[in-house]
């Protein structure tokens, strides 16, 4: 199935047939070889090849290599791309994406531009509690259709798998529904016409306090009671190959959730064999990082040894996690995932290339895409700014969209490498070398998005 994106200037294909991509300038794989992180800083890990066919068939890869379209120029109803001005990559991956709400902050960019804080405007009425009455208003499937446009958007610039979080509706009822949304959306996405990235779910219950319940102990206790529906809502999905496994989130941070808190919900989940991500150090160093490590010592995690289901996945944002936070969650196999574009539009400190790389931690990257602190659903701008402002390597941006930001998803099995045998999920952009990703800071340069079916 092919779908023309003509709006961003890239053709999505979906293919069940042939596709060559024929004298491909530049391929990079993304190999990794053996499961401990190598150096995420060298251009080793690009796995660069020059001026080689890439077939796909049947959703798979079949063959990279020089001459090796050969066989396959003839097959019935072959698409043949020249490439030879393409550079080809793994399908990106967002590992932090927030799709799911209703209405406009558009009020709070503009006091951000007079001087106000985050922090500021939510303690005048703004933030997350517009989002959120905004959002109750909103019927389901109008927030169906909300966050299949935003999906759609993802995947027309070049973002095979992202992340989708619950987490505006604050309240055991409304966080259900909205993870019942994002079930529909992931239904839709098995239909042959759907042009939709695959997901993976995130009940971010626990997102702020709840305007329903007095006091942030009571309404966890109440999340905590609709965890088990909601973890059997999304296990089918799941089990039928659709989406990736339920996760759970939550905000620790000061005037938010505390880590004491973020161990019971969290803790809770992994229980029930639900994955476990956090938002923390945002602000603060508020023991995100402290929180991962008791998490994982829990389900006996380490870096070499991770479970099927019921895993730590990542800490998130991390601008005050300290050189020592990174290195343990590299000990326990936990990913740090960076989100420069809520620096971008939020005026806070970008995080510190040179502290993660020397943690060893494996940094993925994301959008952060939101309606208050980062309203722009773009990858691409993300890497640029983690590349240009956070000072991360061309290398460490590349893992960190493709490879890392699938493992900071639990899909480092299946996504973010170009392999022989591996799902037919790549991307082609105008260019010959590495550096050509970043020849625009919004991938007004891509041209084609292949999404295995």
């Amino acid at each position: 199935m092919l779908s023309p994106e003509s709006n961003f200037g890239s053709e999505v294909l979906i293919p069940g047939g042939v596709v060559v991509f024929l004298k491909a300038a530049c391929v990079m794989t993304m190999r990794q070889d053996g499961h401990d992180a190598p150096d995420w800083n060298t251009l080793a890990l690009l796995g660069t090849q020059r001026d080689v066919d890439v077939v796909l068939s049947g959703g798979k890869v079949v063959a990279i290599g020089a001459g090796a379209a050969e066989p396959w120029l003839t097959a019935k109803g072959a698409r043949v791309i020249d490439a030879s001005r393409l550079v080809l990559m793994p399908g990106l991956v967002d590992a932090h994406n927030h799709p799911v709400f209703a209405g406009s902050r558009a009020k709070e960019t503009v006091l951000k531009a007079q001087g106000l804080s985050y922090e500021e405007i939510a303690s005048r009425g703004g933030g997350i509690s517009v989002t959120t009455r905004l959002t109750r208003e909103t019927g389901t499937d109008a927030l169906v259709g909300i966050v299949a446009r935003h999906a759609q958007a993802s995947l027309s610039r070049g973002v095979v798998l992202m992340e989708a979080k619950t987490g505006y509706g604050l309240s055991p009822a409304e966080e259900t529904r909205h993870l019942q949304v994002l079930c529909k959306v992931i239904e839709a996405s098995a239909l042959p016409e759907s042009l939709l990235p695959r997901i993976a779910p995130t009940l971010l219950g626990p997102h702020a306090a709840s305007p329903d319940f007095r006091g942030l102990d009571a309404y966890i206790q109440a999340l905590l009671e609709t965890l088990p529906q909601c973890a059997d809502m999304v296990k089918p999905l799941n089990e039928r190959g659709l989406c990736q496994p339920l996760a759970a989130d939550i905000f620790v941070e000061r005037n938010h959730f505390t880590k004491e808190q973020g161990e019971k919900w969290l803790g809770s989940a992994l229980g029930l064999g639900v994955d476990a991500h956090i938002h923390a150090d945002e602000f603060s160093r508020s023991g995100g990082s402290e929180l991962a490590l008791a998490l994982a010592r829990r389900v006996e995690q380490t870096q070499v040894r991770k479970r099927r289901y019921g895993r730590v996945l990542s800490v998130n944002h991390c601008q005050y996690s300290t050189e020592a936070d990174l290195t343990k969650l590299n000990v326990m196999g936990v990913a740090a995932v960076a989100l420069p574009s809520t620096s971008f539009f939020s005026n806070i400190p970008y995080v510190e290339a040179m502290k993660w790389r020397a943690s060893g931690v494996r940094i993925a990257i994301g959008t952060d895409f939101n309606p208050g602190s980062a309203p722009f659903n773009n990858i691409w701008f993300a890497a640029h700014l983690a590349l240009t402002r956070c000072g991360f390597s061309l290398p460490e941006v590349l893992a960190g969209v493709t490879f890392n930001a699938a493992y900071a998803l639990g899909a480092e099995d299946t996504h973010g490498r170009l392999e022989v045998g591996g799902l037919a999920n790549l991307i082609a952009f105008e260019g010959t070398e590495p550096e050509d990703f970043f020849a625009s800071p919004l991938g007004d340069h891509l041209r084609y998005v292949v999404r295995a079916p």
